[in-house]
């Protein structure tokens, strides 16, 4: 597995290329079930691969990490139907950015070019991801050309200009995560992701709060490039996603959950 450095950063703009697996998991498989299994791994990780181990963060079981993502598409979907995203992601304490992604390459890559948010901007759409002031806030930056954004990409990539974007899904996320070290150091940053999927084109009044679930097993994302080179490191993300596989009867998907998230609410797109 060949890796292009994974993370790059320059000022507010950030690129990351983000490589690893996604697994489908069953909406009904309750939490504890699945954190026996995690339990298991955390204690056999070193015999599954040599120097391998596994952390949680205090908390993380109790008080899953609430991420909201709001997709930007054309009146017509067409990033939707070019496996691409357009949207922001925000955490009530502790982030928001805007994030354009390339669909998934043969290696299980996607490309990453994300705008980081501050001040008062950062505020407003960590507290009002949905609201007509966040998507403003979207549509003022995707309009700059002072400063390197996201929507410079989009629009170099498919000749759409970010003033023909608007709110598409939102996607409330619960993410519980486990983090593994090779030798101690970073390697992957895995998690069980619980999504809520509603659709913003609706009237509010007609909006059902539809759900998927996933784990996803991808690198960490500031991994060091000796680390992204270590021959274990793909054999860490097959033989968990494997373990998962064995376990629990799901499966790879490639799909991007804005794809995943279409399909729940009805979405059609040729």
């Amino acid at each position: 597995m060949a890796l292009e450095q994974s993370f790059h950063r320059d000022g507010d703009f950030v690129v990351f290329n983000q490589y690893g697996l996604k697994l489908d998991f069953d909406n009904a498989t309750p939490d504890a079930v699945y954190y026996d299994w995690l339990d298991e791994t955390i204690s056999h990780a070193g015999e599954m691969v040599r120097g391998a181990t596994i952390i949680e963060k205090d908390g993380d079981r109790t008080e899953p990490r609430h991420n909201t993502g709001v997709y930007y598409d054309t009146q017509d979907y067409r990033l939707l139907a070019s496996n691409m995203v357009l949207r922001t992601t925000s955490n009530p304490k502790t982030h928001a950015f805007c994030a354009f992604k390339m669909g998934e390459d043969r290696e299980h890559v996607r490309r990453d070019h994300r705008h980081i948010f501050d001040g008062e901007e950062k505020t407003t759409i960590q507290r009002m991801p949905t609201s007509p002031e966040a998507e403003a806030i979207v549509k003022r930056l995707l309009s700059r050309t002072d400063i390197i954004q996201p929507g410079a990409y989009l629009k170099a990539l498919t000749g759409i200009p970010g003033s023909e974007l608007a709110q598409s899904l939102c996607l409330a996320q619960y993410r519980r995560t486990f983090y593994v070290l090779l030798d101690g150091r970073d390697a992957l940053r895995c998690s069980l992701d619980r999504v809520d999927v509603s659709n913003l084109r609706l009237p509010s009044s007609d909006r059902e709060q539809l759900h998927f679930s996933e784990v996803e097993v991808p690198i960490f994302p500031r991994i060091t490039p000796d680390v992204a080179k270590d021959p274990r490191l793909p054999q860490l993300i097959d033989t968990i996603s494997m373990s998962l596989q064995d376990r629990f009867n799901v499966r790879i998907v490639s799909d991007s959950k804005y794809q995943r998230a279409a399909r729940l609410v009805g979405l059609r797109v040729s």
